[in-house]
């Protein structure tokens, strides 16, 4: 956000429909499909100098000898087990989105052709196949930790969640781009502090964080083939629920499972805030809205929705009864309604 998987490492027995560290809650990652049909009819004419450019820099394919499939993914030193299992859980879930927007695209890029659009199926072709990169060094770097996860059998066990195509334009945009600040942010932290740097795999970050933006760069493009996704009430209702609800997943999933950036030496709750800045300031170039983040409400409010997210997982755990459990659900609702409805701003004409 893939590819074969290898044979797992000696003493391996993970069941292959199941993904290790992967839970069943609104935080684990899903695969999506979308109208199609629809995506087919794309105008590209009012964007075809962009189109053109971004289909001849994939072509161009700059990152293709920067994934050496020979290089050792092996850690460089012993973890506790605590910190082993927040790595190896970053890492199936991880491997799980990038399959996912591997089998989003590929779809994308068969139906595409089959409806006589071959430029476009092409673009979706070669974006599944940074996405099949990215996940084939993730699942190395998983059989290094002596887990296998078979993804086409998870792929066909896990639910499929539509989409209407202007979500998916905006999600993905929105996915792909706060991909690209996660990855260099933590490529600059670990260039700074390389004692920090405890696994090969993070060398091939900065690569990897180009192909996030080029990908993000072609659905910014796509959304501005349906000028009506960017104007009036459906633009800034669009902007609003999609920064919003990437925000929280970010937000709750680095937050709430701190400790593989703790591994690194960064403080979670900073790192996700300046992811969240970071996208935020991109995604003006895209969207006609963009939360006013610099307030520090928005932020304030992130902390309060990850401590009541705690919570409810150590009440959910403990057994709690029925009436602390409810509380604990409406305070979280409240706060995710008042995050939600926070001030945006106008993002820059263009």
């Amino acid at each position: 956000m893939t590819a074969t998987l290898s044979s797992p490492a000696a003493g391996s027995s993970v069941a292959a429909p199941a993904a290790p560290h992967l839970r069943e809650d609104l935080l684990t990652p899903r695969f999506y499909t979308t109208q199609i049909a629809k995506a087919a009819r794309t105008d590209l004419e009012p964007q075809r100098p962009a189109f053109d450019a971004m289909l001849a820099e994939m072509e161009a394919d700059y990152n293709r000898d920067h994934f050496d499939r020979k290089a050792q993914l092996d850690r460089l030193r012993d973890l506790s087990p605590e910190e082993k299992e927040a790595y190896e859980s970053y890492l199936v879930r991880s491997c799980v989105s990038e399959f996912s927007g591997f089998l989003l695209f590929k779809e994308l890029s068969r139906r595409l052709f089959q409806a006589q659009r071959p430029e476009m199926g092409r673009l979706f072709q070669l974006m599944a196949r940074d996405e099949a990169r990215h996940a084939g060094f993730l699942n190395r770097a998983l059989v290094a930790e002596g887990i296998e996860i078979d993804l086409p059998s998870l792929s066909t066990k896990r639910p499929i969640t539509w989409f209407p195509l202007s979500w998916v334009l905006y999600s993905v945009f929105l996915s792909e781009k706060i991909g690209y600040w996660r990855y260099i942010l933590i490529d600059r932290h670990l260039k700074a502090h390389p004692d920090s740097n405890f696994a090969p795999l993070f060398d091939f970050f900065e690569p990897w964080c180009q192909d996030e933006n080029r990908h993000g760069d072609i659905f910014n493009m796509l959304i501005r083939c349906w000028p009506a996704l960017r104007q009036g009430l459906r633009g800034k209702l669009l902007s609003r629920f999609f920064l919003w609800s990437v925000f929280l997943t970010h937000s709750l999933t680095v937050c709430e499972r701190g400790e593989f950036y703790r591994i690194l030496g960064m403080d979670p709750e900073a790192f996700d805030a300046e992811v969240m800045r970071q996208t935020n300031r991109t995604a003006r170039r895209a969207f006609p809205w963009v939360f006013d983040l610099e307030s520090g409400g928005y932020i304030a409010l992130r902390d309060r929705l990850v401590a009541c997210f705690q919570e409810m997982g150590v009440a959910r755990r403990q057994g709690d009864g029925p009436l602390r459990q409810i509380g604990l659900r409406l305070r979280f609702g409240g706060l995710l309604w008042q995050q939600f409805w926070q001030p945006m701003v106008r993002a820059e004409a263009g």
